[in-house]
């Protein structure tokens, strides 16, 4: 969380914006919205804060903690239900907004309205939860975190093992995979092409760089079209291994991304069409799998 505030905030300090959520050019007084909704998991911490000069500001500046900040779940146009977030500081002396109950599921069934009102200004965004997905049972990958995990031959894996993410319907879809090396830096991780004369990282930032994880962690996303079988519908990702730069254990995460998330991502300037009306940021939602393996030579 603090390494995803700190990369956010780099963006927002030279950012625009359009007539989609507010004005033409950087202010100290636009607010930011950053925050997922996971399909089948409680309300997670959604950042309310605001944009922050780049030359007199320090980043806890950012704070709002004073926010009136409330997450409506609807039935169609019927509100069923209304969680209140309260503000929690966290070690680094950013604030998120948290549901402190931890009761409400989010579900697919519903759509998500997060309102803030932060003095005399108050804003909002809608989101939609994508559908859930199934990943398909294959002998390489395992859903069970604590089992022994299957091995993935990192030759064979594009041609035999396929990620196969059945979908609900034909409808295109947006998707993220994410690859994750569950080896730690103490136990040498060795890369599956050696760099130069390397054959493993030599510092804990060449493994897993502060910003973004990587290479530890890679991760790309797009939007997919489905194919009918035998009246099922399928998205079959069959060039992944390039997102793979070690042996050892991995969590592969694949995740259904709702408009707003996809948008944020994809698009230039992503953080003004996340779906935030009079301020920045995304709200949005994801619904998801993980599995494990162990890639091996």
């Amino acid at each position: 969380m603090k390494i995803f505030l700190l990369i956010f905030l780099t963006i927002l300090l030279f950012g625009g914006c359009d007539d989609f959520t507010s004005s033409a050019r950087y202010t100290k007084d636009e607010y930011v919205i950053t925050g997922l909704l996971y399909e089948g998991f409680p309300v997670q911490f959604i950042f309310v804060g605001k944009t922050i000069s780049p030359y007199t500001d320090t980043y806890t500046d950012m704070n709002v903690p004073d926010a009136q900040v409330v997450i409506k779940e609807f039935a169609g146009k019927a509100l069923r239900d209304s969680i209140p977030l309260v503000y929690f500081q966290l070690e680094d002396s950013i604030g998120v907004y948290i549901d402190p109950s931890a009761q409400k599921i989010i579900s697919a069934e519903y759509t998500y309205r997060i309102e803030a009102s932060i003095n005399e200004t108050f804003i909002f965004a809608e989101t939609e939860i994508p559908q859930p997905i199934t990943f398909m049972e294959d002998t390489a990958f395992t859903e069970d975190s604590t089992a022994v995990f299957p091995q993935l031959d990192i030759d064979t894996a594009d041609s035999e093992h396929p990620l196969v993410i059945q979908t609900p319907d034909d409808d295109p879809v947006n998707l993220l995979f994410r690859f994750y090396c569950l080896v730690d830096f103490e136990d040498e991780p060795q890369y599956i092409i050696s760099f130069g004369n390397q054959d493993s990282p030599e510092s804990e930032e060449q493994y897993e760089h502060p910003n973004d994880g990587f290479p530890r962690k890679i991760e790309y996303f797009g939007k997919f079209l489905p194919s009918a079988e035998s009246g099922d519908y399928f998205v079959t990702e069959s060039s992944y291994s390039g997102a793979i730069v070690f042996y050892g254990e991995y969590r592969i995460s694949i995740f259904s991304l709702s408009e707003n998330y996809y948008n944020y991502l994809y698009k230039t300037d992503g953080f003004k069409h996340g779906g935030i009306w009079n301020g920045y940021g995304y709200f949005g939602a994801v619904s998801g799998v993980n599995v494990y393996t162990e890639v091996v030579d």
